[in-house]
Formats: C-alpha cells, structure tokens, sequence
C-alpha cells in the first residue's frame, strides 16, 4: 500500500464487523487485535526497511510476511501525543493532548475521550495494555479507567525516574539515593525524587523498577493474558525499547536494545500463534523517530535526515 490511509482502510474494515446489527458468519470468528508500539524506534533501525540493520530478524521476517505500510505516518513527534492519537484516532489539536505528561503532572487523556480499547470492550473484547503508558497515572486517568481489563507497566517513560538499574543513559542519571542521601549530580529531568513504579493494575508490585528484567516481565504477562483472555482480544504492548537502552553493557548498548526488542515481538507473535482459537491482527509501529539528541544511543533515520539535522551533528 503507497497511501497514507490504506491501514486505516484496513482496520476500519474488520471493525466494522463488530458493529451492532451487522451479523456474523459462524465460520469466521472475530479477530484478535495486538498492537506493538516501539518507543523512538528509527525508521532505519529495522532491516526490512534498511539492509544495512541487522538486529531485527524476527521484525524482518514479520514484514516479509505481513504487509508493510511504506508510507504510514506517526500523528506527533513526542511520546503522549502520538499514544493519544493511536488510540483515540484523532490528532492532538482535536484529543486535547499536545505535549508530554510529567511524573507530576496530575491530568492525562481528556476523560471525554473514547479509546479504542473502549469500543472493542463494549463490543465484548477482553482488553490489556502492558507497558508504557504515559497518558496519566492520576486517578481515573489510568489505564483500568480507559477500557482496558489488565494493566502491567510504567506509567511513563523509563528514565523519568530513579532506578537501582539505570543502564546507558546520556547524560546518566544515577541510581535511587539511599538513606535519604541526596544525589550528587542529578539532572532535573532525572526525577530522581522519585522512583520509577511498576504497575500491575492500581496496585505497584516493584518500586523501583528493575530494568533489567523489564522485558521479560512483558514477555511472561502478556503470554498469560494472551492464554487467559476470553476469545477475542485487544491487547497493546506499549515497550519501553527503544527510548534509552535498558540496562546493558554501554559499548553497543543501542543494538543490545533492538535485539531485545525483536526477541520480544518474537515471543509475543509466538504467544499468538499459539492461541488457538480465532484470526489474530499483530500491529507492530513506532511513536515516533529516534531521539536525535542521544546521538550513539538514538536509533537511525536511515536516509531521511532533515536539512535541520545537519548542522547539529
């Protein structure tokens, strides 16, 4: 497909289905949805847009597969306007969220707004969101709120706040402070005041979060829900790859984050696969591009790098 709304056709299609009224043939079940947003991945961090990337195998052999929309857009440039988007349909100027949520920010997705998770609960879809969400925390912001049965996750991005595993970071923040001792040289971004939570539903099973087994944990809960869900199923698994590195070793830390990152899609399409029951549409995308300002731990645009980028390295 070379047009911006053939997957919107697409989608649009299927769901139509679900609508009250339209009858369904006993022979073809509803289809089971999972959505996989990649946080900052850059457009030539995969291989099957950008030979040169090796690190995605099991993305390559997804698109080899499947079908690739080669000229599909993200609606914003930064992390809550683009999630905002995806799971409302409409662009930030019309949802309300234009700009990132904060650890203190105390608002999130307008309350008004129908998510996709919403719709399909009420057409009698089991629902979960695992991973980032970061369209606020505060009370009936939270995911539980918003359509979705199981929540397991971040309530933002995994470098705003202190953890005893902050893996590569540019410039670092440094691990939680111990015994009230204040950090001694501490970005004010790095919230360090504040410890990054782990969220299973409204209840914080792991404070700070260990994130070096953060993607396993993703794996093993959404394989449960995948297991356990009532025919048929929505789930979004928003990662935390590829932001910053999760903990790993600095030299080469980017392409040790793609490679987690593919082996985890590879067992969420195994999970899938092995369901059973039912037809299951496996989205994967990205937020947005990488974060330029990362430099060595920001993804690759491939070719398209804009005049503006060009004379700031």
């Amino acid at each position: 497909p070379g047009t911006m709304r053939a997957p919107w056709v697409t989608v649009l299609a299927v769901l139509a289905t679900l609508l009250p009224g339209r009858a369904q043939h006993p022979a073809q079940p509803r289809p089971n949805f999972i959505v996989i947003l990649a946080d900052d991945l850059g457009w030539g961090d995969v291989g099957a847009n950008w030979p040169e990337t090796k690190d995605t195998p099991r993305l390559d052999e997804l698109a080899e597969q499947g079908t690739r929309f080669v000229d599909f857009h993200a609606a914003a440039s930064t992390c809550s306007p683009s999630r905002a988007a995806l799971l409302t349909g409409r662009l930030g100027a019309r949802n309300g969220v234009t700009r990132n949520f904060a650890v203190a920010s105390r608002g999130g997705l307008p309350l008004n707004e129908s998510t996709l998770a919403e719709v399909l609960c009420a057409a009698g879809y089991s629902t979960a969101a695992i991973g980032k969400w970061h369209l606020g925390h505060h009370g009936r912001y939270h995911p539980n709120f918003r359509g979705f049965d199981y929540y397991f996750g971040i309530p933002y991005s995994h470098d705003m706040g202190c953890t005893d595993t902050p893996g590569c970071n540019l410039p670092p923040c440094p691990a939680c402070a111990r015994l009230a001792a204040a950090p001694s040289s501490a970005r004010r971004d790095c919230y360090t005041e504040v410890a990054l939570p782990l969220f299973e539903n409204l209840s914080i099973v792991q404070q700070p979060v260990n994130l070096s087994s953060l993607a396993a944990l993703y794996a093993e809960r959404a394989a449960w829900f995948i297991q356990r869900a009532r025919r048929p199923f929505f789930l979004y698994v928003a990662l935390a790859h590829v932001h910053v590195p999760l903990a790993a070793p600095c030299p080469g830390a980017y392409g040790a984050a793609l490679r987690d990152m593919d082996a985890l899609v590879g067992s969420l399409k195994r999970a899938a696969d092995g369901a059973g029951a039912g037809t299951t549409l496996l989205w994967f995308t990205g937020d947005n591009g990488p974060w330029a300002q990362k430099c060595e731990l920001a993804g690759s645009v491939g070719p398209f790098v804009g005049a503006w980028q060009r004379p700031r390295g």
